[in-house]
């Protein structure tokens, strides 16, 4: 999982599309459930740490997970991401 968004997620974007399209790429190349995973797992890690826990990363997440089942490509992925409004 930490490879698919070290190596495809772009650096420099907003908290909530970095979300959508990271939980996206992971369900792409990996599974929806290791996205979920992920997603879930960042939000504890801030909840309970330095971080900052936030529900609209969640609904960014799940956004992009649903985003990856219906995207053929990377690309389809970050339109769907946009249309969402992430």
């Amino acid at each position: 999982m930490q490879s698919v968004v070290q190596e495809k997620l772009p650096a420099g974007l907003p908290d909530a599309r970095a979300h959508c399209l990271a939980a996206g790429l992971i369900a792409r190349y990996c599974s929806g459930s290791e996205a979920y995973m992920a997603g879930l797992g960042k939000e504890l890690r801030d909840l309970f740490g330095a971080g900052d826990a936030n529900w609209e990363d969640w609904r960014a997440d799940r956004a992009g997970i649903g985003c990856a089942r219906r995207a053929g490509d990377d690309e389809a992925l970050a339109q769907c991401c946009s249309e969402r409004g992430y």
